[in-house]
């Protein structure tokens, strides 16, 4: 029963992860978890290279195993879940995977179980493309519209509008004062709080206002933007999916990443989407993914920074 509950837990991530956001140009077959052994992997004849942790692989990359090694695989079109057994030599094509030898064989989580709950991902390209603007000489401050935040994970950011500038943040009565700063990104740890708090933000200059975060427009109403604590049993569920995910992808997976994105844990999302990705710098395909938690922190500014990074990584 765990482990059907465990496999659901997986899926359900990987259909949130599939429709949650706008892929790059390539999308991945699925993802590489539960090793054991000697697996390798590489990409399109390459050389290979040893399978620390869960991986994300593409059409094109050969995965193989050693004596007495293992891995699951499960397929991002189909939701199915494959075994990859000892010895044996593995072919990823458009959307399932082919043995070239040893065994491959169906797992756990195949036939009706998965029926209906896996979507391929998006082609489109938003997350890759940005519109030129013309400069304004204005200061504008932008920040995410809501932001869930729990006891590991106290963190709220926003894009820093200038090295000029010191802020004040208001969360319900409590306020912080942030110190003029040479970093893109403004961080701030807020202290526990219960239930949802409006919060706003004030930019000064020389200790004097400049401009403030304004409320955003939703239907045609204007609204205060809102952090919330995540407590109670909503707090209990988090850190139990949290733990059967660290379980199957490990502490430093993508999956956790998405799971944070599907709680609304924005700059969770965002932390563990930049481990991931500095750990395994060869999966440039995942970036576009941290590219949406970008936009929905508003950090325009690193998100146009590093996305012009990665089109140029994308070419070599």
């Amino acid at each position: 029963m765990k482990t059907v509950v465990k496999l659901l837990t997986i899926v359900s991530l990987l259909f949130f992860f599939s429709g949650s956001v706008n892929a790059g140009k390539r999308d991945p077959v699925g993802v590489l978890f539960q090793t054991k052994g000697q697996v390798e992997y590489n990409k399109k004849g390459k050389s290979w290279k040893k399978v620390r942790r869960s991986k994300f692989l593409f059409k094109g990359y050969q995965v193989r195993t050693g004596p007495d090694s293992s891995a699951k695989v499960t397929l991002q079109g189909s939701g199915q879940t494959m075994e990859i057994g000892p010895n044996s030599l593995v072919d990823v094509t458009k959307d399932n995977l082919a043995a070239k030898s040893g065994d491959l064989e169906m797992g756990e989580a195949s036939g009706k179980l998965m029926s209906g709950l896996m979507k391929k991902f998006s082609k489109a390209q938003s997350y890759t493309t940005v519109r030129r603007s013309h400069k304004k000489k204005t200061v504008k401050i932008s920040a995410a519209r809501k932001v869930m935040l729990t006891d590991k994970y106290p963190f709220m950011v926003w894009n820093n509008v200038g090295p000029e500038f010191s802020y004040q943040l208001a969360v319900g009565d409590k306020t912080y004062g942030i110190t003029a700063t040479q970093e893109q990104v403004i961080r701030v740890k807020i202290e526990p709080f219960t239930g949802v708090k409006q919060y706003k933000i004030l930019v000064l200059k020389d200790g004097d206002p400049v401009t403030q975060l304004k409320p955003y427009k939703s239907k045609g109403k204007k609204k205060n933007h809102q952090l919330s604590w995540i407590e109670g049993k909503q707090k209990s569920d988090v850190q139990a999916q949290t733990e059967q995910i660290q379980q199957s992808f490990g502490e430093d997976s993508f999956m956790l990443g998405s799971f944070f994105e599907k709680q609304g844990m924005w700059v969770a999302a965002m932390d563990q989407y930049r481990l991931y990705l500095s750990e395994n710098p060869d999966e440039l395909e995942m970036t576009p993914y941290l590219f949406r938690v970008y936009k929905k922190l508003k950090l325009n500014g690193i998100y146009k920074k590093e996305l012009e990074a990665w089109k140029t990584a994308t070419l070599e």
